[in-house]
């Protein structure tokens, strides 16, 4: 795309340069001499949509962890209880290597029984979901939502299918 028609051209410099580019590595000059990239606009689209989705994530997990900060719990634990619910522990439930990157499927994804972690998450945040058993006395039952898998992806670095999958 030629820069003088592109969206997300930053204004030129004094040296002529566009230095803020998202088509950075893909510059190139057209026949008729005018600047631009080898990116169409559909992938510029998506190399925004995707940037937008890392900042609103990265701000998400900022503000639960100084949520965990200011309530003096351990993120660390709460992402425990998490990676036991999805049944993922280093020994016998291991994640596998594709290209590079690491995936799991769980083959479980349930937690039954009061946490007040999972109680947070399954507040506001919708990271899980909570079933209140319908006798008294029973134990709550949680469940990790398709976001509540993400953010646990994000922190470990690896992956997660949906159960059903």
């Amino acid at each position: 795309m030629k820069c003088s028609k592109c969206p997300w051209n930053p204004p030129q410099s004094e040296a002529g340069d566009y230095p803020d580019c998202p088509g950075t590595g893909k510059e190139t000059t057209w026949k008729d001499g005018e600047d631009g990239c080898t990116l169409t606009r559909r992938q510029l689209e998506k190399m925004d949509e995707e940037y937008s989705d890392y900042l609103g994530d990265m701000g998400d997990d900022m503000g639960i962890q100084m949520d965990f900060d200011n309530k003096g719990w351990k993120l660390e634990k709460a992402l425990d209880d998490m990676r036991h619910m999805i049944g993922l522990d280093m020994f016998k439930h291991k994640p596998y290597r594709r290209h590079g990157k690491l995936f799991y499927k769980p083959y479980r994804n349930y937690w039954a029984g009061f946490n007040k972690y999972l109680d947070y998450f399954s507040g506001v945040l919708g990271l899980a979901e909570k079933l209140e058993p319908e006798a008294s006395g029973k134990m709550p039952y949680y469940y990790l939502t398709r976001r509540g898998l993400d953010f646990l992806g994000r922190h470990i670095k690896v992956t997660i299918h949906n159960v059903r999958d």
